[in-house]
């Protein structure tokens, strides 16, 4: 299930982060959420075209080592879901 269109807004930080882009993805037994904040606007999309990138290839738990290297400096990052959708647990065997 791909992450629908981010969502940008500019935020009224005039010092520190001042965009915003969120997407999330949710379903039946199924969440899937990203967000970031960045001090530009190309900063976030950078982030936004990353995401879609990894999981159009199918590399999303990977997707903490694909920053460039001053990607910390420029913007914070947050995900969370379900990353295995299909994958089905065990039942504990007691």
């Amino acid at each position: 299930m791909l992450v629908k269109q981010f969502k940008f807004k500019r935020n009224n930080d005039k010092v520190g982060y001042r965009w915003t882009a969120e997407s999330a993805v949710e379903a039946p037994g199924f969440y899937r959420g990203f967000t970031a904040v960045g001090k530009n606007l190309s900063d976030v999309k950078e982030f936004a075209a990353l995401v879609r990138w990894c999981e159009r290839t199918g590399t999303l738990e990977q997707l903490s080592e694909m920053h460039p290297p001053d990607f910390e400096s420029r913007i914070q990052t947050t995900w969370g879901g379900n990353w295995y959708p299909h994958k089905r647990r065990l039942p504990d065997a007691r």
